[in-house]
């Protein structure tokens, strides 16, 4: 299909015209409107029988056909295919792409379209994980984000199917053999990133305790500001300040904030980095889809400080994430729930946040119309609580140590603290 043919369909802008040239539209624009594989019914019925939780097929089939017998939309589908899960290096985020409700055709059903482009990734991660010698059970594993991805698109689009478009860039991630589900968690290969703190352990006991970096911008309760506060409303920005021996900053509770009126320093011949830049502090993803109890945590963490040795022949300094679910204030709204029972086996720590930060997952949508959002679990009672408070949604960062895993349960960083209060 020519280019300003589909171009006009779609009614694209230069910058998404000159986007999807330069990502390989001339590679494959002969092949555009050839119906895959992956469309077949065959191959559909063949990856629902992988998700543990069913979806009936009939829409699915409906739309596949629908997708088939427009040029258009066909189209969109192995555009959307070929650069998400067949280009070496996909943008994540930023990608500026044709949607399917860009075409009148596909406004109704564009979520179920984008669920088929997912499907079709399936034989793809198989095959990459089986060149990087990881058994195929953790492909078959990585079919069930799906789940939770469906859950959070039908909360938001009045119980419909089908998933968000940007559900297309995280699956790219297995496609590119980075990200692996093992038991209930996802990781990321990644090395340490300038979100974490700076965090050191004692050579003598082994106890832990992390730094505020450089530039962390607080308010006086030691919570980063939020994205659309000004440094001039900070109480404090953090500095960092090093020497050959020593280091001096701003602690940070296990429990998720800065003692802003707090300065340590660090004898460096008494302490070491968790980490260096080199070693692998793996990003922990949680998929939707319940069941975070702490013995499904301890077996996922448990089993990932197995896996990358094995596979990939690197040990794993720490596990790190930041999330909505690690705000410190569900744990006080949610006091016996799976999730502040994780939050205490962590180390939290102060991250950037907007203000609405888990709305869309828990909501399927961040507009931020309480009314017009249902109370119908304990979560979702927890974020209307928040918001009578005067309180606004935030994140926060964790990361936990081999040592920590293998004391799960024990609350170790919080226990441990106390042990810095003299410094």
């Amino acid at each position: 299909m020519q280019l300003e043919d589909f171009a006009r369909y779609f009614s694209l802008s230069d910058d998404v015209k000159d986007f999807i040239l330069q990502h390989g539209y001339g590679q494959i624009s002969d092949h555009l409107s050839c119906v895959p594989d992956s469309l077949s019914d065959e191959f559909i019925l063949q990856q629902l029988q992988k998700l543990r939780t069913p979806i009936e097929p009939a829409a699915l089939l409906e739309a596949a056909a629908e997708l088939r017998s427009d040029p258009y939309l066909l189209s969109c589908f192995n555009l959307l295919d070929h650069y998400w899960f067949h280009t070496a290096s996909p943008l994540m985020y930023g990608s500026k792409l044709p949607e399917y409700n860009m075409n009148p055709n596909g406004k109704a059903h564009a979520g179920i379209y984008y669920l088929l482009n997912a499907l079709a990734c399936f034989p793809v991660i198989r095959q990459n994980y089986a060149a990087l010698g990881v058994p195929e059970q953790y492909a078959l594993d990585t079919v069930q984000y799906l789940s939770g991805a469906i859950q959070e698109y039908a909360a938001g689009n009045d119980e419909k199917l089908g998933i968000s478009g940007r559900k297309l860039h995280w699956f790219s991630f297995y496609v590119q053999g980075k990200l692996f589900r093992i038991g209930r968690f996802e990781y990321m290969i990644q090395d340490p990133l300038n979100y974490l703190p700076a965090a050191y352990r004692r050579k003598s006991d082994g106890k832990v305790i992390a730094l505020c970096r450089n530039g962390w911008q607080l308010d006086k309760n030691g919570y980063w500001l939020f994205t659309d506060e000004s440094p001039d409303q900070a109480y404090c920005i953090a500095t960092l300040q090093s020497s050959e021996n020593s280091i001096c900053g701003i602690p940070i509770d296990p429990r998720g904030f800065a003692e802003v009126d707090r300065r340590i320093t660090l004898d460096l011949n008494e302490y070491t980095p968790l980490w260096n830049n080199w070693d692998l502090v793996p990003g922990l993803h949680i998929p939707g889809g319940g069941g975070m109890t702490p013995e499904a945590c301890y077996d996922s963490l448990s089993r990932a400080l197995e896996f990358f040795p094995r596979y990939f022949k690197r040990r794993v300094a720490a596990v790190s994430c930041f999330s909505w679910i690690f705000n410190p204030d569900f744990e006080l709204e949610l006091p016996e729930s799976n999730v502040a029972r994780f939050m205490r086996q962590v180390y939290l720590f102060p991250f950037p946040s907007v203000g609405v930060e888990g709305l869309a997952f828990v909501f399927g949508k961040s507009d931020a119309d309480y009314t017009n959002y249902p109370a119908d679990n304990s979560l979702r009672r927890a974020f209307h609580s928040l918001r009578q408070q005067g309180k606004r949604l935030k994140a926060g960062g964790m990361f936990i140590t081999p040592e920590a895993v293998n004391n799960f349960g024990c609350s170790i960083y919080r226990q441990d603290h106390s042990a810095f209060e003299s410094l």
